[in-house]
């Protein structure tokens, strides 16, 4: 095929693409329901002299991601991922305006991917702007797990 010539599925031009070898994924979506909500001490108090109380807004603000080997089961990883979420609450003590209470939950998954069974050593660098290109060696091609939310 000449330069010029379009893919069959409407590429019009060559183009380099690197990434990270990809051997398993998951997608998934959660109804999570009944998760316990840690207030401060003056927004429980809040909630206690409550007619009624109800969710504004709910907000990922991190995840931590644990990734392990599963024993017996070659080139299998579990990947367990623990959420945290900012909620933010209504809480109506009466007739006036709704008091803002925030406070934190979390949830945990975890999820069996397949990784590979490579032990290859890889060697790279990472360029950084107006400094040294920091040296990552004696990384294995372990996999690597990626949140998307």
């Amino acid at each position: 095929m000449d330069e010029n010539t379009n893919c069959s599925f409407g590429c019009r031009e060559k183009v380099c693409i690197q990434t990270d070898q990809v051997y398993d994924s998951c997608r998934s979506k959660e109804c999570i329901e009944c998760l316990r909500v840690y207030l401060t001490e003056t927004g429980q108090e809040a909630i206690n002299r409550a007619l009624d109380v109800k969710c504004r807004k709910s907000e990922v603000i991190w995840v931590f991601t644990n990734t392990e080997k599963m024993p017996f089961n070659r080139g299998y990883y579990t990947v367990d991922l623990n959420y945290f979420f900012k909620i933010t609450l209504d809480v109506y003590t009466g007739v006036s305006r709704p008091v803002c209470v925030e406070g934190l939950a979390t949830f945990n998954k975890k999820v069996v991917l397949f990784g590979s069974e490579g032990s290859a050593k890889i060697f790279e660098s990472r360029y950084k702007e107006d400094s040294f290109d920091p040296q990552s060696w004696q990384k294995t091609n372990l996999p690597k797990a990626v949140v998307e939310i």
